[in-house]
């Protein structure tokens, strides 16, 4: 069997070779005179490609994505990449940093183009809720990704474009802001001589987060019930720093470097009461929790890039090297005072490190006006886990898991126009999983290492097709095949305890998630308005959820202890009508305005009674310029309820709202409300023929921002379209260049 996958992703590999070899003896001849905008060229469905912003403007998106201009609201420069993606159409982001897309929670988030290490696993929330916003160009939103993109993400991918400076000159600038508990500054500038460009910047960036928890949870078997409350004081220290060179070979060459690094520093606080009780409603006893966890991490990226512009007009041939390693140490000292009068005291550490390597070359060339793109991308992904305990339950808390997997990928697609109203575009990926686990387990409680190795080879096709009612209005159709891997910690056998009466475990045995995804769309653009309706329907095999049970006891008398781990649970179905509205009511008010009704059926879950669900979700923004150096934006989303393996998250909701006002060219005030409304609670249900519970959270309420943004060098030319002055900047952000495939 694997001979035959080996001689499969060798084909493949001949094929895209010969595909690119042929192409390069042309490239290697004279170059023609450079294009002003080579990679706009030759793309049917994308000249010109225009950006969707709430000034209302024209909105033509590329083929397989939908691209959202960050700059243009008011508090970018404030907020983090976490309230930037709460702005983006049918992208939730919820207080503890989970990423959702139209509801689904298997997406995954690029930078410039390629998989971060910082955007991986558990890693990913404390980087969107500490990564500045203001470092963040535009948000390409990708639901049905197509084939020249990673497979992986059943829900789609959400590419963050960070900003780079392409203006000649020296530019720069500085923003401060100060709140409620929190602060962040930073400080960035560029050169750009034409030849060369040299960018750097610095962000700092002070959060405290005190939040308070609940949870009642009943075992209906045994009729027993345990009662939670707790408070915490959260703080989170963020220090990041960029540098990239990016330098002109020729008039078709060039290559650039760019490196990030960022620090985060987490002190959390925390007191958790719990309680039991009995089937006739009596007090069994219980303990209470005081905690400290403190530990930093690190992350560390490196980017080498080559780019070459062909003969032909739209010719190009992109290769990126990219490493990234990310390394956290947390300690948790805990004293557990318990009901009987005793004292418990633990101390853990879990340290883990990641390494990530991306290798890719992508090269496009157009055929008359068909257009052909094709490319390699190597991931390789290191990650190891250490956890080790003193004090109860030592034993049972000290464990070593390792992680390796190398993810090997050639593509090509084909986009070609049919007659004057058709452009599609067909895609082929494959993709070679080679993965390899390694639990080393305690001698001190007799528990041997396990081993596993999975290797295997998926084809991925896509499709899309676009027709041109005329010049304003087109229809859209697409489908792309996807897959959810599980996670390291999703296949870690290893017991982690969270506290006496809550486990949690990783399930080597998980199966990836294969989704077949089906998406048609209208889309209308009339002057200072356009808007889009998309209906969409996925079907998914081996549905990866959460699955909680409780897990035997031979004391009848101990507090029942509750485990979560993962399952493949089987077929889930899920469609829904998503439409999106932009543009000016009036010349000063404009509305933004995104409507998402889905609906969901788990054909095959486990002991939940809730197998099916209608969800409504949506964002409403209103932008108001009173004058022309005082502007408002007012914006709220809520999320409908959504289906979980064994119950449901329910509705959940947050509003913001900003003004800014343009003191001169230079520089601008901006003060930010968050949550005016005080409704960042959510709350997650399970509810199974063995389990039901409610655990909710609620976080800080309002938190108000005033902040100074300062542009250095000349004064912005870029002005909104009544002569306002928007502030944006040029350099800085954490990733390499765009790129990495058809961008």
């Amino acid at each position: 069997m694997r001979s035959t996958k080996f001689m499969t992703t060798g084909l493949y590999g001949l094929i895209l070779f010969g595909c690119v070899a042929g192409a390069l003896p042309a490239m290697a001849q004279e170059a023609a005179p450079p294009q002003t905008a080579p990679d706009a060229a030759a793309k049917p469905d994308e000249a010109p490609t225009t950006t969707v912003t709430v000034e209302g403007k024209k909105a033509q998106n590329k083929i397989d994505r939908q691209v959202y201009d960050n700059t243009k609201d008011i508090d970018s420069q404030t907020g983090t990449a976490a309230d930037a993606l709460n702005k983006v159409p049918s992208v939730n982001v919820d207080p503890t940093g989970n990423v959702t897309l139209r509801g689904n929670s298997n997406v995954q988030v690029y930078v410039d183009g390629k998989p971060s290490v910082m955007m991986q696993g558990d890693n990913r929330a404390g980087a969107l809720q500490s990564m500045s916003s203001g470092d963040i160009d535009s948000i390409e939103v990708m639901t049905n990704p197509g084939a020249a993109f990673s497979s992986e993400g059943s829900g789609g991918i959400i590419n963050l474009v960070m900003r780079k400076n392409r203006k000649p000159g020296t530019s720069g600038a500085i923003n401060a802001n100060i709140g409620d508990g929190r602060y962040n500054a930073s400080l960035n500038g560029a050169r750009n001589t034409g030849k060369y460009t040299i960018s750097g910047g610095l962000n700092i960036r002070h959060d405290d987060r005190p939040n308070r928890s609940g949870s009642v949870s009943q075992n209906l078997v045994s009729d027993t019930t345990t009662e939670q409350s707790g408070s915490a004081e959260g703080k989170m220290d963020n220090v990041s720093a960029n540098a990239g060179i990016d330098y002109n070979l020729g008039e078709n060459d060039s290559i650039g470097s760019q490196v990030a690094w960022s620090r985060r520093e987490m002190d959390n606080d925390s007191q958790e009461t719990y309680a039991n009780y009995g089937a006739d409603g009596a007090y069994q006893g219980g303990y209470t929790r005081t905690s400290h966890n403190t530990g930093p991490r690190d992350d560390f990226s490196f980017d080498l890039n080559w780019n070459h512009t062909g003969k032909q007009a739209g010719e190009s041939l992109k290769t990126d090297l990219r490493f990234g390693r990310s390394t956290g140490n947390t300690t948790t000292e805990a004293v557990n005072s318990n009901s009987d009068g005793t004292t418990d005291n633990e101390t853990r550490v879990a340290q883990s490190d990641f390494h990530n390597a991306v290798f890719s070359v992508d090269y496009v060339r157009p055929f008359g006006d068909a257009q052909m793109t094709t490319g390699i991308q190597i991931t390789q992904d290191n990650n190891s886990f250490h956890n080790f305990a003193t004090g109860k339950n030592a034993a049972l808390l000290t464990n070593d898991f390792a992680y390796d997997q190398t993810l090997s990928a050639a593509y090509i697609t084909w986009q070609q126009p049919i007659g004057e109203k058709w452009t599609v575009q067909g895609g082929l990926r494959a993709e070679a999983l080679k993965l390899d686990t390694e639990n080393f387990g305690n001698p001190d409680i007799t528990t041997d290492d396990t081993a596993s190795h999975i290797d295997y080879t998926k084809i991925s096709p896509s499709a899309f097709a676009t027709y041109a009612l005329n010049d304003s209005t087109k229809l859209r159709l697409s489908y792309s095949h996807r897959l959810r891997r599980p996670q390291a910690q999703d296949l870690n056998p290893f017991r982690t305890y969270r506290d006496e009466q809550n486990v949690s475990q990783g399930n080597p045995d998980l199966k990836p998630e294969e989704t077949d995804s089906f998406e048609a769309g209208y889309e209308k653009s009339a002057g200072p308005i356009n808007y889009q309706i998309r209906a969409y329907y996925r079907k998914t095999d081996n549905e990866i959820t959460d699955y909680s049970y409780y897990l035997p006891q031979t004391d009848p008398d101990a507090p029942q202890v509750l485990l979560t781990t993962k399952r493949n649970f089987g077929d889930s179905q899920s469609g829904g009508l998503e439409g999106n509205f932009d543009g000016k009511l009036t010349q000063k008010l404009s509305l933004r305005l995104n409507g998402n009704l889905a609906y969901t059926k788990l054909d095959a879950a486990s002991q939940t009674r809730d197998t099916e669900a209608t969800t409504l979700s949506g964002r409403i923004s209103f932008d108001y310029k009173a004058t022309a150096q005082d502007r408002f934006q007012l914006s709220y989303f809520a999320r409908g309820k959504q289906l979980t393996g064994q119950g449901y998250n329910a509705p959940f909701g947050m509003g913001n709202l900003s003004y800014r006002h343009q003191v001169t060219p230079k520089a601008a005030l901006v003060v930010t409300v968050q949550d005016p409304f005080r409704t960042a609670k959510f709350k997650t249900i399970v509810d199974t023929d063995t389990i039901y519970s409610e655990s909710s959270r609620s976080l800080q309420g309002q938190v108000i921002m005033v902040g100074l943004s300062y542009t250095l060098g000349g004064a912005s030319s870029n002005k909104d379209g009544d002569g306002q002055w928007n502030g944006r900047r040029g350099p800085g952000g954490w990733g390499g260049p765009p790129g990495g495939g058809p961008m």
